[in-house]
């Protein structure tokens, strides 16, 4: 049974104990997949989108039934199959219930075309088996049918495939389709919001049970003690009360154990209150906690009572510097000669100029950072980094703790800990080591493309600790120097089990992840 890496492992455990940052971030990383998978059960573009809205809904509501030893991805795929299940039998009984056309959905590969006009049950016996890797008993087990009907339904299926493309009859040239296959389709923000609407709604519902449940509790205390004092003033003189130490007895009241099981149970649920505290502080001015020097805000001198609300530019000089405390965050140094834009809404900052320094620590929230040619985002909450954006708006950043992940030339770039980068115009962000090579590291900085001349010298100063950087690269090169660089990097991390030269060389995104993430492990 496959194990999902430490990172979502993490993720995970945070979802379990009601971080709802962790389970937005689980959910984004698995939406398109779900997607792609339901489209390819149902060949139903508004089923699908069905489909995966009510399997993240059934997610998060079951999320503490995760298991620690299995795959999330598997699981979130068993509970679409049961929701496919479902509803293509409600479909059965609805007959107004048109299906979509093939030409209308994302997918366009002919193999996925030839999958997509199967009938209902091969088409989904053959997803799983040959595109999700389920075995005939797992598919037998999720789909409750016999094994032999599985296998009589997944040989005919192969088969009218095969009709549509002869070549589909070789072992090897099917693996290699089924590989190119696009791995991941975003579905349309319906979707998305749709999920994250509904989880929000609930939260809400909370909120406002919590706040009935207080305020019952507050008007039965308030009863009792008046209760309470009208029994026994009488016992006590006015001599007494005005005495400057009056000696009242303990008043015992019988517990209200239902009472207390649902306050217990408001007490709990308040730390899942996530959406209502983030738009709370959206609203809200960050703190500044100290500043030298003579900062400004919005053109103004800084004074000690000043927050920094959305909209708001904060300026230093060469003698001045600020540090601020970011609800969910954590502290965010601005440094001397710098110019930050704090952003309408969320937790984000766009560095015009300057220096910023953002410190680990514990957090519940990412940092967003605007820089002049990419935005940087937290991988990891908590991180720490840091900052510096040149005149020319070029920028550097190194990474202390965490990673963060930018979008440059429609490339995503992964910093880690202890790496930098340098984003410039036109160039691609590939991370290099800290501590790596002087010349490796200009090689990195100044990669322009496919046509670049520097492979070869790039893989001979190579060395372990430059692995993510050939990970980069991979996917940077032209096709025939994709199979030098994968050589190179499989001799410093091996490639992990289900991951091909064959895959990696389509760039099959799965794969690409999974190495990724192998390398991410060798690397602590």
């Amino acid at each position: 049974m496959s194990v999902d890496n430490k990172f979502v492992r993490s993720l995970i455990q945070n979802a379990k104990q009601g971080n709802n940052a962790a389970i937005e971030q689980l959910f984004q990383m698995n939406l398109g997949k779900i997607y792609a998978f339901a489209l390819r059960l149902t060949a139903n573009k508004p089923l699908a989108e069905s489909i995966t809205k009510q399997t993240f809904i059934e997610a998060w509501k079951k999320i503490t039934l995760v298991r620690p030893d299995a795959s999330f991805l598997k699981w979130l795929n068993a509970i679409t199959v049961y929701n496919t299940i479902d509803s293509l039998r409600t479909q059965k009984q609805d007959a107004k219930k048109a299906k979509s056309e093939t030409k209308d959905l994302e997918i366009k590969d002919d193999l996925d075309i030839y999958i997509l006009n199967l009938p209902e049950q091969e088409r989904m016996i053959f997803v799983l088996n040959k595109l999700e890797g389920y075995t005939i008993e797992e598919i037998s087990d999720l789909m409750g049918i016999k094994k032999d009907q599985v296998d009589i339904h997944l040989n005919i299926a192969i088969g009218k495939i095969i009709d549509n493309d002869p070549d589909l009859k070789s072992e090897d040239v099917m693996k290699e389709r089924v590989l190119k296959l696009i791995p991941e389709i975003e579905p349309a923000s319906t979707v998305r919001n749709g999920i994250f609407s509904y989880i929000m709604d609930e939260k809400l519902k909370e909120q406002k049970e919590i706040e009935k449940i207080a305020a019952q509790v507050e008007q039965e205390e308030k009863q009792n003690v008046d209760e309470e004092f009208v029994d026994k003033k009488d016992e006590f003189t006015k001599a007494e009360v005005t005495k400057e130490k009056v000696s009242i007895p303990k008043i015992k009241r019988p517990l209200n154990v239902g009472l207390i099981k649902k306050v217990s149970l408001a007490i709990v649920t308040m730390v899942v209150l996530y959406f209502a505290v983030k738009i709370i502080f959206a609203k809200s001015g960050w703190e500044i906690m100290q500043f030298s020097g003579n900062p400004m805000i919005n053109d103004t001198i800084m004074k000690e009572s000043d927050l920094f609300p959305p909209l708001a530019t904060i300026t230093t000089d060469e003698n001045s510097s600020v540090t601020l405390s970011v609800p969910d965050i954590g502290r965010v140094t601005i440094e001397n000669s710098s110019t930050v834009e704090r952003m309408e809404s969320g937790s984000s900052i766009d560095v015009k100029n300057g220096t910023i320094k953002k410190y680990e620590g514990n957090a519940n929230e990412f940092l967003v950072v605007q820089t002049p040619f990419a935005q940087v985002k937290e991988l990891f909450k908590g991180s720490a980094f840091k900052l510096q954006v040149l005149n020319d708006g070029t920028s550097k950043i190194s990474v202390e703790s965490g990673w963060l992940t930018m979008d440059v030339n429609d490339f995503q770039s992964y910093i880690p800990k202890n790496y930098s980068c340098v984003i410039s115009k036109g160039r691609y962000v590939i991370p290099f080591s800290s501590s790596t090579n002087s010349d490796f590291e200009k090689l990195m900085v100044g990669f322009t493309g496919v046509n670049d001349p520097s492979i070869g010298a790039i893989l001979s100063l190579a060395k372990k600790k430059d692995a993510i950087s050939l990970w980069h690269l991979l996917q940077l090169v032209s096709s025939e120097d994709r199979f030098v660089v994968f050589d190179r990097l499989n001799e410093l991390v091996p490639t992990p089990t289900g991951v091909t030269k064959q895959g990696i060389q389509a760039l099959n995104k799965d794969m690409l992840t999974q190495w990724r993430q192998e390398i991410e492990l060798k690397m602590d």
